[in-house]
């Protein structure tokens, strides 16, 4: 059996980046008062974003927040599926990890694509990664079946 230490490391480092960066901000814009927005987050956005300063502007940048909240919690649960399979049964991991990843590409609007291009690189891993045999196993195994 192969060791999937680092696919296991991998995703539990990308789920920690996708809550402290989609998380992170879906916490703190929910949390934040209109003048505070005006201050600090509006003038962020205001090359991007039309109408920023106004109630509109507000209302649909916390949405965006909270989508991003619902997106970083979603992506947990692939996520750990993943990660508990992945020593027995590595493809069907794989799909986990595929479908966490396609959650937070798209939860983001695509704007996490690099978190999501980790959970992309897990799955790249998860699939093709062999497992190899240890010759000198092998030359001991041998060694010990010859003796009488």
């Amino acid at each position: 059996m192969i060791n999937r230490k680092i696919e296991k490391i991998l995703a539990i480092v990308t789920a920690s980046l996708v809550l402290v960066w989609l998380g992170g901000f879906s916490l703190i814009v929910t949390n934040i008062e209109y003048d505070q927005y005006q201050n600090v987050i509006a003038p962020i956005f205001a090359e991007s974003i039309p109408n920023i300063y106004s109630q509109e502007g507000f209302e649909s940048v916390r949405s965006l927040a909270s989508w991003f909240g619902f997106t970083a919690f979603l992506s947990l649960f692939p996520m750990a599926i993943g990660v508990f399979f992945i020593d027995k049964y590595p493809k069907r991991a794989a799909l986990a990890f595929l479908i966490a990843g396609l959650i937070v590409l798209f939860g983001s609007q695509l704007i996490a694509y690099p978190l999501a291009f980790i959970y992309f690189v897990i799955v790249s891993l998860a699939l093709l990664r062999k497992e190899t045999t240890d010759e000198s196993e092998e030359i001991i195994l041998d060694e010990n079946q010859m003796t009488p």
